[in-house]
């Protein structure tokens, strides 16, 4: 046996359950977006920026969020403008029907937050997030 404990399929585990318990609460608040979905328009929300550093922001691949934003503009919560100085990059920004929906869906995304943090001490949930960085930071240099 390995003296390094296998953390991939307990990271994935409770990527799974975290995922699913916020599609369930969307459907019960009749919240039309995906969780992935809404790790993009959150961060719109927070902030017009260009579509490129939403990849580095949210962590996922430039296809990925390109495939994302072009579901929230079908949607009609953001909005894709193009530079004005460099053609190939688009300035996203949300619209006021994205910002309903974010309105809408934050108590899910909080209640979901909540339940994640249930008996967890704030000392417990900064040395969880401490290890998650260290291990994320750990393959990122790899590259």
């Amino acid at each position: 046996m390995s003296e390094y404990k296998e953390i991939g399929s307990f990271i994935d585990r409770t990527y799974k359950v975290v995922r699913q318990d916020l599609i369930n609460r969307f459907k019960q608040a009749k919240v039309n977006i995906t969780p992935e979905q809404w790790v993009i328009l959150s961060k719109i929300g927070e902030k017009d920026m260009y579509q490129t550093d939403l990849a580095s922001m949210s962590f996922r691949d430039k296809p990925t969020v390109s495939r994302i934003v072009d579901l929230l503009v079908d949607k009609k919560l953001v909005e894709r403008i193009r530079d004005k100085t460099d053609g190939r990059k688009f300035h996203v920004r949300i619209t006021p029907k994205g910002n309903n929906l974010i309105r809408k869906a934050t108590p899910s995304v909080e209640a979901s937050r909540k339940l994640g943090w249930t008996n967890l001490s704030d000392k417990e949930y900064e040395t969880l997030i401490s290890l998650l960085d260290k291990v994320f930071t750990n393959y990122s240099e790899k590259e």
